[in-house]
């Protein structure tokens, strides 16, 4: 991984200023600001603090979170590369290469992929290295707070990375290989990590994700303050990526452990606050947001490429079996609140209404697409509770849940009483109300198991005046469910395994 390491040291001393003041809650409005000294040689936990400031700056990438140019990986991106958003004669192609699955080993998109989710572990890691040398009696519990934080981000960066890369999801395979699980800062040419097998990668993201719990229960303050946003890691944050892990790993009892924690900690939008459900979005409600990636002036956010409110350009709208202008079809209608926060009708430059995704256009009344990406809240946990309930025989539970989520969000919802299979499906049909264009629908699909997905995008598709994408199916066993390993990387590192078929 010798070209990951390079690039990370790089991009660490680019951002080398001047130390600037600043308070706690200004400090995500901020680039990264740290000096060399902090990368090799800090003086001080506050150094320490600024690498880990600097860590939680690398989700604003574009090859994360962002999107400029290019659909953030882990936002809206595995959306458009599934058959819930719906490319449209208005979109600039520049997502093609990934929206059409016509992707290489060479494909640069791939390499930034790969490559961003492991500069910022490195920066954890650094945090991880250096942390011990200021920790003292009187500061421990600062130290928890800061170590805690880096190691909940290395196993949420190292499992966003299996998502896309991993060819399965099977929690004990140890034939099935991951990806290299990096726990040291290495700038060393001689560092050439191997892929781990699914069982010890998934033992030390679950390592990682237990031993920040624990740190983050005794700290010297809370990790966020009380406003509008989420924006760092606490011990909610850390059960809530202990649910999802735990739901592609289908450990039943652990994901109910840990979503149970989570709504107990964050509880439901209730339909009669409907106000701060859609408030979530534009940042006029905390809502029940549990982890979200800040963005402000300047910064971007990860709506760009779906509506692009100051061209009137819409890149992507929800396909045809989600909502219609007249939201009266579709998984999500207009009696669901959820047509109001995510979905706006306006004309096209000849008159025609279309619908637009607005859940990103910005902050209160703006339309600057600088808004911030909720990547983890309670609503997701209410529906991996309910997946988890049913995969292991408790459709009760199951459906209780199920109901109440939609209690919730629908107006006039009657509960319903259902099980096995029909079940299963009306939980998977909920998340994609739920979490539609949060960065979930590929890999639900892909977690299915080849025999069990593809993906199909409707009769309209590659009919240029109305949802002109190149390619419309993906069978199961189709080797673009994984991500190539990039060229460089197996270029320069000789210890690592290409995806089949590659």
């Amino acid at each position: 991984m010798k070209n990951i390491f390079k690039s990370t040291l790089t991009r660490l001393v680019a951002f080398a200023f001047l130390l600037g003041s600043c308070s706690r809650g200004e400090v995500v409005d901020l680039s990264p600001e740290f000096t060399y000294d902090a990368i090799t040689n800090p003086s001080s936990m506050d150094q320490v603090e600024q690498v880990l400031l600097g860590a939680y700056a690398g989700f604003r990438s574009n090859d994360y979170y962002r999107t400029i140019n290019a659909s953030g990986p882990w936002s809206v991106l595995p959306d458009m590369m599934a058959e819930d958003l719906a490319e449209t004669a208005e979109n600039l192609p520049q997502d093609r290469v990934m929206t059409d699955w016509n992707y290489f080993p060479t494909t640069d998109r791939v390499q930034f992929i790969f490559s961003t989710p492991y500069q910022i572990i490195a920066r954890a890691n650094i945090v991880l290295r250096d942390i011990g040398k200021f920790t003292t009696t009187l500061n421990q519990k600062q130290a928890n707070r800061l170590r805690g934080q880096a190691l909940a981000i290395r196993a949420h960066c190292h499992f966003d990375l299996m998502r896309y890369f991993g060819p399965s999801f099977d929690r004990n395979s140890t034939s099935d290989f991951a990806l290299p699980y990096v726990t040291e800062f290495n700038f060393s040419s001689s560092a050439k990590p191997a892929r781990l097998t699914n069982k010890d990668f998934y033992d030390k993201v679950l390592a990682d994700l237990n031993a920040a719990a624990t740190l983050l229960v005794n700290v010297d303050r809370p990790v966020n303050g009380s406003g509008l946003t989420r924006p760092f890691m606490d011990l909610t944050v850390v059960r809530a990526i202990q649910a999802r892990v735990n739901l592609y790993a289908s450990q039943w009892p652990d994901a109910i452990s840990a979503t149970t924690a989570a709504i107990n900690a964050i509880p439901l939008v209730t339909l009669s606050n409907s106000s701060q459900f859609s408030g979530m979005y534009n940042e006029s409600a905390l809502g029940e947001i549990i982890w979200n990636v800040q963005f402000d002036a300047g910064q971007g956010g990860p709506g760009g490429s779906l509506y692009f409110p100051q061209g009137n350009r819409n890149s992507f709208r929800p396909a045809d079996p989600i909502a219609n202008v007249a939201g009266n079809a579709g998984l999500i209608r207009s009696s669901d609140i959820r047509y109001g926060a995510f979905f706006a009708v306006l004309p096209n430059s000849g008159g025609v209404s279309r619908v637009t995704v607005k859940k990103y256009n910005g902050k209160g009344s703006q339309t600057d697409l600088v808004c911030n990406f909720p990547v983890y809240r309670t609503g997701e946990m209410y529906l991996i509770r309910a997946e988890a309930y049913a995969r292991s025989g408790q459709d009760g539970l199951a459906m209780a849940d199920l109901n109440f989520i939609r209690r919730n969000r629908i107006n006039g919802y009657t509960d319903e009483s259902l099980t096995g299979a029909a079940l299963l499906t009306a939980i998977a049909d909920e998340r994609r109300r739920e979490l539609f264009a949060e960065g979930h629908r590929f890999f639900d699909l892909k977690r299915r198991g080849a025999a069990n997905r593809n993906i199909n995008r409707g009769p309209n598709c590659g009919n240029p005046a109305i949802q002109p994408a190149g390619k419309c199916t993906l069978a199961g066993s189709a080797r673009e469910w994984n991500l190539p390993i990039p060229f460089n990387e197996m270029n320069t590192n000789s210890n690592m395994v290409q995806n089949s078929n590659y």
